[in-house]
């Protein structure tokens, strides 16, 4: 019976493989990259260059569209917003089309401070990839991107 149990353990640990794996590798990414911020003198949360990411790939987005497209709650946004436009970093104009929106844009300061965070984040994901081919790499984001299309409600 103990012997059939130690198995029964063994084969759910290894289900959980991939979960901590990720939870792991998440952690070191997240490390890595605050660690190579502070060293270049840019120490700032992630959550604010993500936010600060998506006004770059969607120019004009609104915190609105921005909320739903990342899955954040729209009021952690809004305080995300309202620090980096403090900051000075970022800014918001009318929107051309609803008065009641505002689309939010990279001040030139904002500009400066991502191109210096992409060299840092570039730095960070070539240690991170070090040693594996570039068809690992296309298999690693297949991979993580099937798991989390798995686990999104709405997908």
């Amino acid at each position: 019976m103990i012997e059939q149990d130690q198995a029964q353990d063994q084969a759910s640990d290894k289900a959980h493989v991939p979960g901590e794996t990720l939870h792991r590798l998440v952690h070191a990414y997240k490390r890595s990259l605050m660690n190579a911020m502070v060293d270049a003198d840019m120490p700032m949360p992630i959550s604010h260059k993500r936010v600060m990411k998506w006004i770059i790939r969607i120019p004009g987005i609104t915190a609105q569209q921005m909320a739903e497209k990342s899955g954040q709650d729209k009021g952690r946004i809004t305080r995300l917003l309202k620090e980096l436009e403090n900051d000075g970093l970022i800014e918001r104009r009318p929107h051309p089309i609803d008065r009641r929106s505002q689309t939010l844009h990279l001040t030139a300061a904002g500009e400066t401070r991502m191109e210096a965070f992409r060299t840092v984040e570039q730095d960070v994901r070539t240690r991170m990839t070090r040693g594996l081919t570039p068809q690992q790499i296309r298999d690693f984001v297949e991979i993580a991107n099937l798991m989390a299309d798995n686990l999104d409600p709405c997908g």
